[in-house]
């Protein structure tokens, strides 16, 4: 190889280390504080979703949402993301422990 050749290599594989290094700079090195998706938070959304379906049986999703969203353990600041997708979407999760669950 000539030398520029060796100085091309050499300035792509510097661009590259560095383009590297930025992209690990700007991934996440920690949870944070109100991630709902973590096993324990998505076993305390099972936990009520099963006191609640108990309590009242036969609701629809909406109504279910809604009796979800009062419980008393169930805390809006950290689950500030649920919704009824979110909802219909643990549902199922929990279908694969239960699968006889609001059938």
């Amino acid at each position: 190889m000539t030398k520029i050749q060796w100085i091309m290599m050499g300035a792509f594989v510097a661009g590259l280390i560095l383009s590297l290094y930025k992209v690990y700079l700007f991934l996440p090195k920690k949870r944070l504080a109100d991630d709902d998706t973590t096993p324990e938070s998505v076993e305390l959304l099972e936990r009520i979703l099963v006191e609640t379906d108990r309590d009242h049986p036969s609701l629809t999703d909406e109504e279910l949402y809604q009796k979800m969203t009062e419980h008393p353990k169930f805390d809006p600041k950290h689950f500030w993301r649920f919704n009824e997708n979110r909802l219909r979407h643990l549902i199922e999760h929990y279908r694969f422990k239960e699968p006889d669950f609001r059938r």
